[in-house]
């Protein structure tokens, strides 16, 4: 079983984040990081730190395929309880009357349900009142009613459903035309976490954890907590304290020739496809375009990057790692490589069993 470590991002008093999210304007937020953001944040930080040359240093193992570590999405945590974007395998569930719709809000499940789900192990039992499972955020996340301890204190049992861990509250702002000076009202998308709940990642090491870094990626979330993660940062938004959990994620690890499911963004390698997407894969495609902006250069858009959204089932190919970093600078920019994070954070998925006749 790979290593972990996992680490608990607490947002700061009033603080609040914005994840944008594709075609929906600024209005709207997210309610996690993906992993391609995060490595983004941590080169922006480095190269304020240490400019070109640490970055550099920081990027080559990276970009050469041999990365020291890998690192999960920024996923919601309720209380000490870490949750889990839904796979995108099959649940399974006997069918039932009104089971689609109890399902059509989920996005996270706890670490009990995604055991059972990569086991692919029954979970009837977790579904309807006096069962197993609960359900949070009007529906959008499932945990294991065992799991209930490690939601924050005083959230009432009887009414769970309607707890919420995050919520989303845009924020009006008015800009001021500078020839007529005319005022223009438009809204920014806040989420905010409620009291003891926040956002949790993990890194997963090859072999034993290295020292040098850890200690330098706990460096750069130290200086990344005060300048902010995520978009509107000018005006306080992403600012938060770290610190490193107990313990690590008792997940089954991902071996090749089985099926194995991503905890991150996932941009294939040219010679992991065809396979990869092939065989057992199940997944979601999103694309990923954004602006650049660099001291210097005139902010544009990078080239746009299509990977598998996190939960996405694939088919491992050859050896670890899976995935690449891409370089996304756009045609004529010819300052540094913008770098995109597309490194698979693999967990097992245990394959479907073949009844044959």
């Amino acid at each position: 079983m790979a290593p972990w470590t996992t680490y608990h991002i607490q947002p700061k008093p009033g603080a609040g984040f914005h994840f944008g999210l594709r075609g929906l304007e600024g209005e709207v937020s997210g309610a996690h990081c993906p992993s391609d953001t995060l490595f983004a944040a941590l080169i922006a930080t480095l190269a304020g730190l240490e400019g070109t040359v640490g970055v550099t240093a920081f990027v080559t193992p990276f970009a050469n395929g041999q990365p020291p570590f890998l690192l999960t999405s920024v996923f919601p945590r309720a209380g000490d309880l870490s949750l889990f974007p839904l796979p995108h395998a099959r649940l399974e569930l006997t069918p039932q009357p009104g089971q689609r719709k109890l399902f059509k809000k989920l996005c996270y499940v706890s670490p009990v349900i995604l055991r059972r789900i990569l086991n692919r192990r029954p979970l009837d039992d977790y579904v309807g009142a006096g069962k197993k499972g609960v359900f949070l955020q009007e529906g959008q996340v499932w945990i294991a009613a065992e799991e209930t301890a490690k939601l924050p204190e005083g959230w009432n049992g009887n009414r769970l459903r309607e707890q919420k861990v995050w919520d989303h509250t845009p924020v009006d702002r008015v800009a001021v035309d500078r020839v007529s000076s005319a005022s223009n009202v438009y809204r920014i998308g806040r989420t905010v976490y409620a009291s003891e709940c926040g956002l949790w990642f993990g890194v997963q090491w090859p072999g034993d954890p290295d020292a040098a870094w850890q200690t330098q990626l706990e460096t750069l979330l130290a200086h990344l907590g005060d300048t902010g993660l995520g978009g509107e940062r000018s005006v306080g938004y992403g600012q938060f304290t770290y610190c490193r959990a107990t313990g690590g994620l008792d997940l089954p690890a991902a071996t090749p020739g089985a099926p194995a499911l991503t905890l991150s963004r996932y941009l294939p390698a040219a010679d992991e496809l065809p396979t990869a997407l092939r065989g057992a894969a199940s997944y979601r495609l999103e694309a990923v375009p954004g602006w650049l902006n660099a001291p210097g250069q005139r902010a544009q858009r990078r080239k746009q990057v299509r990977m598998l959204v996190e939960g996405a089932v694939f088919q491992p190919v050859g050896p670890r790692p899976w995935g690449r970093l891409a370089d996304a600078r756009p045609v004529g920019w010819e300052a540094h490589p913008i770098w995109r994070y597309g490194y698979a954070c693999p967990v097992g998925v245990r394959p479907q069993e073949v009844h044959h006749a």
